[in-house]
């Protein structure tokens, strides 16, 4: 199974890469939320300041989208060939 995460704008800044190619063995199907936390593993970065609390389908001030569509929890199983996104939040003061 394999997982392409692309990091868009300034989320580029978590991992200093634009996209990461994970390949995941697991006998069940992971999460979103497993995926991130194994690519802050496998980077060796602390993105732990980045996960809310909840089902939210944002870290901070990121939004994470999957084929295409804006989640609404972190806790979605991921199908291989997924393709995560993760967007920063625009606002506006």
């Amino acid at each position: 199974m394999s997982i392409k995460v692309r990091f868009m704008a300034s989320t580029k800044n978590l991992v200093d890469k634009e996209e990461v190619d994970l390949p995941i063995d697991a006998p069940s199907e992971p999460t979103v939320r497993g995926v991130l936390m194994a690519i802050a593993e496998t980077e060796n970065r602390d993105l732990s300041g980045l996960f809310q609390s909840g089902g939210s389908g944002s870290w901070g001030l990121v939004r994470v989208v999957r084929n295409g569509v804006v989640l609404q929890s972190l806790d979605v199983q991921v199908a291989d060939g997924d393709v995560l996104m993760l967007l920063p939040l625009v606002g506006a003061g």
